[in-house]
């Protein structure tokens, strides 16, 4: 059984991940969030984590904010959907260079990336079947955790 914090109820030190996703898409969002807990992150997922009594746009906000970083779950639905874009364009604003990788893209249906979206770097899942899907999001996220920006390199050794 996997105990959970309720948003607004506080996380100690925030999230590794916040999956930002459109309703279309739950199952993938969930899927996603399932693998990266069971590799041992905590992940935000607004399926799971924002329960009867919460404020819906706190816990968005608190997602974007406080999370190291977002997965996009990218689909025709999600760029079509206001909060969906909301929500990505805060992680890009926050690391606009890319250099923090704290937007991550995982494409789960046939759709262009706009605009400023189509520079981030990501993984396409659509049509894999399960296991490569699986290893796809994961060595996306193992390269992004792994990597380090040149300020943050620790020189003294």
């Amino acid at each position: 059984m996997v105990c959970r914090v309720a948003v607004g109820g506080g996380s100690p030190g925030g999230w590794d991940f916040f999956i930002s996703y459109t309703q279309a898409d739950r199952a993938w969002a969930e899927w996603i969030a399932w693998t990266l807990e069971e590799d041992g992150h905590r992940v935000l997922v607004q399926a799971w984590d924002f329960v009867p009594g919460t404020n819906w746009v706190q816990g968005m906000q608190a997602g974007t904010r406080d999370a190291a970083r977002t997965i996009a779950v990218l689909s025709g639905e999600y760029l079509a959907s206001v909060y969906g874009g909301a929500e990505w364009q805060a992680a890009w604003a926050a690391d606009p260079r890319g250099t923090g990788r704290k937007l991550l893209t995982v494409r789960v249906g046939e759709c262009d990336r706009p605009g400023l979206l189509a520079g981030v770097a990501g993984v396409d899942v659509a049509g894999l079947g399960e296991a490569a899907a699986r290893a796809a999001v994961r060595a996306m996220v193992a390269a992004a955790v792994a990597w380090q920006s040149p300020g943050s390199v620790d020189t003294s050794r």
